[in-house]
């Protein structure tokens, strides 16, 4: 098992227990039972694409570089090519 997996594997924990313990507890913006319930839907996905083995990184990952906007040295997409 990789550290990946033990990563989603405490993700879909603790998902299910906002999902299933604290559905109605309001913190901000946000009441635990959705946000449980997208967070073993996401940590799911996660290992079934690690089991898969086709992505590099897991979906979690991609999500977080996303959002905080940090890109993979290997990425070519929008680099200047010009000599």
């Amino acid at each position: 098992m990789s550290a990946r997996d033990i990563r989603s594997i405490v993700t879909i924990v603790v998902g299910a227990a906002l999902a299933l313990f604290f559905w109605d507890l309001q913190v901000f913006w946000f009441q635990g039972g959705p946000i449980g319930c997208v967070l073993v839907v996401l940590a799911m996905v996660d290992v079934w694409e690690s089991r898969r083995g086709t992505p590099k990184k897991g979906l979690l990952a991609e999500l977080r570089d996303d959002i905080v906007g940090t890109k993979d040295a290997s990425d070519t997409s929008e680099r200047d090519t010009r000599p």
